[in-house]
């Protein structure tokens, strides 16, 4: 009887772990599409990056200016942008050299 018991606890155990697993997975997804696609920083021009990030032209000219970026952190950094900016953007942007 205590191993029924035992191994029902442990079924138990893994359902709970993989169904908080695969919500987890679900809240991520939701949040990835709601941000919408990502713009590489490495290689969008100065408009689209104003475009898809909103931001002014002096900032999209700086982050022009100061390529390559090996990570998305070095916006920071470098003191490209302010952390506030950072914050807004670093879910919409990828930084992979072509």
């Amino acid at each position: 009887m205590k191993l029924l018991s035992f191994l029902g606890a442990v079924g138990l155990g893994i359902f709970s772990g993989a169904w908080i697993i695969a919500a987890r997975r679900r809240r991520v997804d939701a949040r990835k599409s709601l941000s919408g696609p990502t713009i590489n920083i490495n290689e969008a021009s100065q408009q689209e990056i104003m475009q898809s990030l909103g931001l002014d032209a002096g900032m999209a000219e700086r982050i022009v200016e100061h390529r390559p970026y090996p990570s998305k952190i070095d916006l920071l950094g470098r003191m490209v942008v302010p952390e506030e900016i950072y914050n807004s953007i670093k879910h919409r942007i990828s930084y992979k050299a072509s």
